[in-house]
């Protein structure tokens, strides 16, 4: 479940540099709030970024294993 009060940003380089969308897009916003500072990580799971995003573990895993790729 989603924490009240919590929020992801959508960063322009996002689609424009990185061409992402969609789910893709809505993974690495989630990841990316955690990193941003060049000194941070994400170190949540794949379950946190399904919550909130709405999608399946398994797909999440999968939209990872992507955007390693």
């Amino acid at each position: 479940m989603v924490r009240e009060n919590t929020y992801i940003n959508i960063q322009a380089f996002m689609r424009n540099e990185l061409k992402l969308k969609g789910n893709e897009l809505l993974a690495y916003a989630v990841i990316y709030g955690f990193s941003q500072d060049n000194e941070s990580k994400f170190t949540g799971s794949a379950n946190y970024i399904a919550d909130w995003t709405g999608m399946s573990r398994r797909n999440v895993m999968n939209i990872l294993k992507k955007l390693t790729d």
